[in-house]
């Protein structure tokens, strides 16, 4: 089973200083693997590195955090179908049965068979 992260995930987990690995491992009490793809790498990047002054300080943190945190972790970065970081996503859940995308986006859970969300409490919930 892969782990799908998504880009507002990371920097949400970056922000609030949320160990995503430790949450994923005593939630799921099986194997799995830990995947981003490369869009979403590249719009990090592309946030920490913000020369239009779009995003602040500690966004910008928590991009970079995310950056090395994915790096620390070992996450194995994968290249995705799809013409937005969202489709490929979503491509990407559906080429195995089984695979969850950890993400924030309202529009994304609506279509996703299956993800894992953060609830009020901070803590990671699989919905479906």
């Amino acid at each position: 089973m892969k782990i799908i992260l998504d880009t507002n995930f990371l920097i949400y987990c970056a922000k609030e200083k949320l160990d995503y690995l430790e949450n994923l491992q005593n939630l799921l009490n099986e194997d799995f693997e830990l995947v981003v793809p490369l869009q979403v790498i590249k719009e990090l990047k592309m946030l920490r590195d913000d020369k239009l002054k779009k995003v602040k300080g500690k966004d910008k943190e928590a991009c970079s955090l995310a950056l090395k945190l994915l790096d620390a972790n070992n996450v194995k970065s994968v290249k995705v179908k799809g013409d937005t970081v969202d489709e490929g996503i979503i491509n990407l859940a559906n080429e195995g049965k089984g695979n969850i995308v950890c993400t924030l986006d309202r529009g994304m859970r609506k279509i996703l068979p299956r993800v894992i969300l953060l609830n009020k409490n901070r803590q990671l919930i699989v919905a479906r």
